[in-house]
């Protein structure tokens, strides 16, 4: 796997649907202060009722609001990925 961290919104968008992924939330906070985690729901995740589906726009809101960045494999060969600060 080849890592790459990124803040682009594009190459974001472009890696997700590259493997048929949407941009979500996860519904049930996992946090003290109700932050719902970011997340990209996979076809085989579509149907989790804890993740619900979100436009781009709201997703990217959130995303830069938190200074997130995508840590995910820059090769395209899997969908292994997490969301990390940008401090």
């Amino acid at each position: 796997m080849t890592n790459a961290t990124t803040t682009d919104h594009d190459t974001i968008k472009a890696w997700a649907a590259k493997h048929n992924g949407v941009p979500g939330v996860v519904e049930e906070a996992t946090t003290a202060n109700d932050s719902r985690p970011l997340a990209i729901i996979w076809p085989e995740n579509r149907s989790d009722a804890k993740l619900r589906e979100i436009s781009w726009d709201t997703f990217f809101d959130h995303f830069e609001l938190r200074q997130l960045a995508l840590s995910y494999d820059s090769a395209g060969m899997n969908k292994d990925h997490k969301f990390v600060s940008r401090g």
